[in-house]
């Protein structure tokens, strides 16, 4: 069991969430931020194509702002409504649907590789957070 599942399941208002999808969900967001930040930065290192990333830069920030919001969101369970809580997994969806296409369109085009790393990151994210929102809604 990893730290965030037994942190989640030693919390005193334990969710009626899985522990485990909302860990598998809250660590595929922190990754996200973490990777889309990286690939920004990367994509501003480009200086032959940087003018064809600036939409991509764009997304990045965007997405990684996002993904740490949602990350804030999923780490206080105690309190929180589903309503907020189904909100921002769907932002947190749009944002990764949109960076990682825009970045599989760079990791194909133009060989990039960090945008192939990026895009791959935000298809987890995407897919946790499609997990725990059908689990929400349930």
């Amino acid at each position: 069991m990893d730290t965030l599942t037994r942190m989640l399941n030693t919390h005193p208002k334990a969710s009626s969430m899985d522990a485990a999808l909302l860990a598998t969900c809250l660590q595929a967001c922190l990754d996200c931020e973490a990777v889309c930040s990286l690939c920004a930065d990367a994509c501003l290192n480009e200086s032959e194509h940087l003018h064809h990333l600036t939409r991509c830069i764009t997304l990045n920030t965007q997405c990684a702002a996002v993904c740490q919001a949602t990350a804030k969101v999923l780490a206080s369970p105690g309190q929180g409504g589903a309503q907020v809580l189904q909100a921002q997994l769907e932002a947190c969806l749009s944002a990764c649907q949109a960076c990682a296409a825009e970045c599989e369109g760079h990791a194909q085009e133009m060989n990039m590789a960090h945008c192939a790393v990026c895009a791959e990151s935000c298809r987890r994210c995407e897919q946790a957070c499609q997990v725990l929102l059908k689990s929400v809604r349930a």
